[in-house]
C-alpha cells in the first residue's frame, strides 16, 4: 500500500508540472515569437519489486516548429529562419528571442517591444541616426539607415535543448549550452512570426492532464482511507 501511495503521489506531481507548462503555452498563444514547451515524463525502474517502471517527474523541451508569419510591411518587424534567435540585453543578462517586432527607444537604439536593447555583433547596441527616413534590415542582419550601414544584428542558432524559456518569449541558455556553429539564420523584414502554440491541442492536453491528475488524487485519497482503516483495525483489542 505504501508503494502504491508513493507511485500515485509521484504521478500526481508530474501531472501538476505538466499542467503548469500547458497553461503557460495557452497563455502565450498570442505572444509573437513564442515557442511552446513540450512535456515528457521521466521513468525510473523499480528494482525493489516487480512493479516495473514508475513516473518520477516531467521534463520540458522547446518546440522548434516555426510559427505562422504575419506580414506588416514594417521594416523593423523581423522574422528569423530555422532555429535562429536575436540576442538582447536584459536586467538578467543576455537573453534570446524570436519576437522580432522591433522599435526605437528614446535614444534611437533598436529595442524589443518590452524595451530590451537589441545586441549587434560584438555586443554593441545598434543606434539609428536622428532623422533617418528609411531603415532597412538585410537577410544577413545588416541594419541600414538611409543606405548607410549602422550595425549588424547578433544572430545565433541553438539546439532546442540548449535553451530554457522565460516569460515574454525570452530564452536563457542552460548550463553547458552553446550556440550552433555554421551558417547563421536568415532575416525576413516586414513580417512577424506568431506563436507556434496550437490552442486546440493545448486545450485537449489541458483536459487530459487534468483528468489524469484528478484520478491520481482520488487514488491518493483512497490509499489514505485504507491506511486509516488499517490503523483502526490494528488498534482494536484482540
Amino acid at each position: 500500500m505504501e508503494k502504491g501511495l508513493g507511485l500515485a503521489a509521484a504521478g500526481a506531481r508530474a501531472q501538476s508540472e505538466a499542467l503548469d507548462v500547458v497553461a503557460s503555452n495557452l497563455a502565450n498563444a498570442g505572444t509573437a515569437g513564442f515557442r511552446a514547451q513540450r512535456v515528457s515524463f521521466r521513468e525510473a525502474l523499480d528494482t525493489a519489486s516487480a512493479q516495473g517502471a514508475s513516473v518520477v517527474g516531467a521534463t520540458t523541451a522547446v518546440d522548434s516548429t516555426a510559427g505562422a508569419l504575419r506580414r506588416t510591411d514594417n521594416p523593423l518587424d523581423l522574422a528569423l529562419s530555422r532555429d535562429g534567435y536575436l540576442a538582447i540585453d536584459t536586467p538578467g543578462g543576455v537573453r534570446y528571442t524570436r519576437a522580432g517586432g522591433l522599435e526605437l527607444d528614446p535614444t534611437g537604439a533598436l529595442a524589443t517591444a518590452d524595451g530590451s536593447l537589441v545586441r549587434g555583433r560584438g555586443g554593441a547596441h545598434i543606434q539609428i541616426p536622428p532623422g533617418a527616413a528609411r531603415i532597412e534590415v538585410t537577410e544577413e542582419g545588416a541594419v541600414r539607415a538611409d543606405g548607410a550601414e549602422v550595425g549588424t544584428l547578433e544572430l545565433v542558432r541553438f539546439a532546442p535543448d540548449a535553451l530554457t524559456q522565460e516569460g515574454g518569449g525570452r530564452f536563457a541558455v542552460v548550463p553547458g549550452g552553446a550556440p550552433l556553429t555554421g551558417e547563421g539564420p536568415r532575416v525576413e523584414s516586414g513580417v512577424v512570426e506568431q506563436s507556434n502554440v496550437n490552442p486546440v491541442r493545448g486545450v485537449m492536453d489541458l483536459v487530459r492532464i487534468t483528468r489524469t491528475y484528478e484520478a491520481l488524487h482520488r487514488m491518493i485519497e483512497m490509499y489514505g482511507q485504507l491506511d486509516k482503516r488499517v490503523a483502526q483495525e490494528m488498534g482494536k483489542p484482540r
